[in-house]
């Protein structure tokens, strides 16, 4: 074990104080899970906090009943601000859908959006995964500040957007805005809910799980994102669990072209399939070899973590 001295002066100092260097792991590891749970990458993670991934891994699987009291303040003390404010890496993307989207419902359809200087934001509201690059969402983020608010010059963009039951930036609050465990601050009319879950619409869309709940909001947003591509109405049916019918019905009754025979199709929706079951695997098998691995001495000595 490497001597480290202004390590050994801190104790000594906490010590005469009747400080305690190391507290209960517990808070420390459920702060962790949520942000896991959030979709942050333990890379991601890593960096905002400044624990190794090691460390982070041995933390949240428990095999640490204490931490140093230091690394227990600087997780207390981590929110979604400081996951996006990394200059690389990847962060989870709900953040800047929900800022896309909050433009939309103010009118500014995509074109504005990206003259602002946030391009393709079309492709990122219905794209695979729940990352995209830091690089990425700051791009949204500074389109969003430059437009929310002032209204936008789409009435048709503000109406669709208001018929799919988006959120504008007023429902939002900043600090909430990327934390995908919460919801904007407006009113849904009585009746059906037009308020869209980006999950199950992502689900439905890759085929993660077969989903037969979606509202019709949420069913409307797979038509959409889908037939954008080119995916037939049968296509679009097995993500949906209804019939080409229905299907037909929805994109006469809410003008949404289609593209099939335009677009490449069956492969295209196979292939991302197929990669989310990938996806699925590689994640199990990181989970696994996470909870392999034995942490060393230099690595709690360095981190702060104890046994």
């Amino acid at each position: 074990m490497t001597y480290n001295k202004q390590w050994e002066v801190g104790w000594q100092r906490d010590r005469a104080r009747g400080i305690k260097r190391y507290v209960d792991a517990e808070p420390t590891r459920e702060k962790l899970q949520s942000f896991i749970d959030a979709s942050v990458p333990l890379r991601t993670l890593s960096r905002a906090t400044g624990i190794s991934d090691t460390g982070i891994s041995n933390i949240v699987a428990g095999r640490n009943s204490r931490v140093q009291r230091s690394t227990a303040e600087r997780v207390d003390r981590l929110k979604f601000a400081d996951i996006y404010s990394q200059a690389e890496g990847m962060v989870p993307r709900v953040g800047a859908v929900r800022r896309v989207e909050a433009l939309l419902a103010l009118g500014h359809n995509h074109a504005a959006i990206a003259a602002a200087g946030a391009r393709d934001t079309s492709m990122l509201l219905y794209s695979p995964g729940e990352l995209i690059t830091a690089g990425r969402w700051q791009q949204v983020r500074d389109a969003y500040d430059k437009l929310s608010m002032t209204p936008g010059d789409s009435p048709l963009t503000r109406q669709r957007a208001e018929s799919r039951g988006l959120a504008p930036p007023l429902a939002w609050d900043e600090a909430d805005i990327d934390d995908p465990a919460e919801k904007p601050h407006h009113q849904v009319p009585a009746g059906e809910s037009n308020v869209v879950d980006i999950v199950a619409v992502q689900r439905a869309i890759t085929r993660q799980l077969p989903d037969t709940n979606l509202t019709k909001a949420e069913r409307l947003e797979v038509v959409r994102a889908m037939a954008s591509i080119g995916a037939s109405d049968h296509e679009i049916s097995l993500h949906t669990g209804v019939s080409d019918r229905t299907v037909l019905r929805d994109r006469m009754e809410f003008g949404i072209e289609s593209r099939w025979g335009i677009t490449p199709s069956a492969a295209h929706w196979d292939l991302m399939e197929a990669r989310g079951a990938t996806r699925r695997s590689d994640s199990a098998g990181r989970d696994a070899e996470r909870k392999s691995i034995t942490p060393t001495p230099t690595l709690d000595q360095q981190h702060g973590i104890a046994r």
